[in-house]
Order: C-alpha cells, then structure tokens, then sequence
C-alpha cells in the first residue's frame, strides 16, 4: 500500500476508524479545545483555527451569543476544509463558562463523547 505523503495517510491496516485529534488554543486568553476525527492531514490545521480566531472581534468576549457564534462557525469553516471529517468538537471555557459545538460522530456516538471529554479531562493542565 502506498502512502501519499502530500495528502496524509493516517489509517492503520485493516483499522475501521479514523484517530481522534485533540488541540488546544489559548487565542483569546481562554481554552479552546478543537477536536476532529479525520483521515485528512492536519498539517495546516493550527494555521487555519488562528486564521478564524483572527477575523473574530475582542469586544465579542462578553457576548455569550457572539461566543456561540464563534464555536458554530469554527465548526462549519473545518467541515469545509476537511472532506473526511467524521467528527468536530469546538469547546471553549470563557469567564465561568463553557460553550460547544459538536458534529458528526460527537453529536451521534455517546462513547466519542465520552473518550473526548476523558481526554480533555485529562489535557486540561498542558
């Protein structure tokens, strides 16, 4: 089997589901987790979140709706990008907050959610 290295070939043989990524940014002073499960290479994913966050206004952080906005809109912009995607999660921890938007296996398979929970659960401190 050969691999293309331009594109990213990231299934095991004979593996049935694509790897769950997890990355998290601090654009705005808060968490923001953005989690995928993709066979599409992620090269340029940190390069397209900041890419997003730039376009976003700072005296939106205290809009609960225009955070909202935020995630939703992240959400649709990775869709776009990656064709494979099988599930995105974009979770941000504002002030005394937490705001999510979820597709695809993540609004639709409890045990995605509960292993990207567990993880972030896990990453909260790195």
């Amino acid at each position: 089997m050969n691999i293309d290295e331009e594109k990213g070939y990231t299934k095991l043989v004979k593996k049935e589901y694509s790897p769950l990524t997890i990355r998290k940014y601090c654009y705005f002073g808060f968490p923001c987790f953005v989690a995928l499960i993709t066979d599409d290479n992620l090269e340029y994913l940190d390069r397209s979140v900041v890419e997003y966050f730039s376009n976003f206004k700072d005296e939106s952080l205290n809009n609960i709706q225009l955070l909202r906005n935020l995630v939703g809109g992240l959400t649709e912009r990775l869709r776009e990008i990656y064709p494979k995607v099988e599930g995105i999660a974009v979770i941000i921890f504002p002030d005394k907050a937490a705001i999510s938007s979820l597709w695809g296996d993540f609004m639709n398979h409890l045990h995605c959610r509960m292993e990207l929970y567990m993880l972030i659960n896990t990453m909260w401190n790195l």
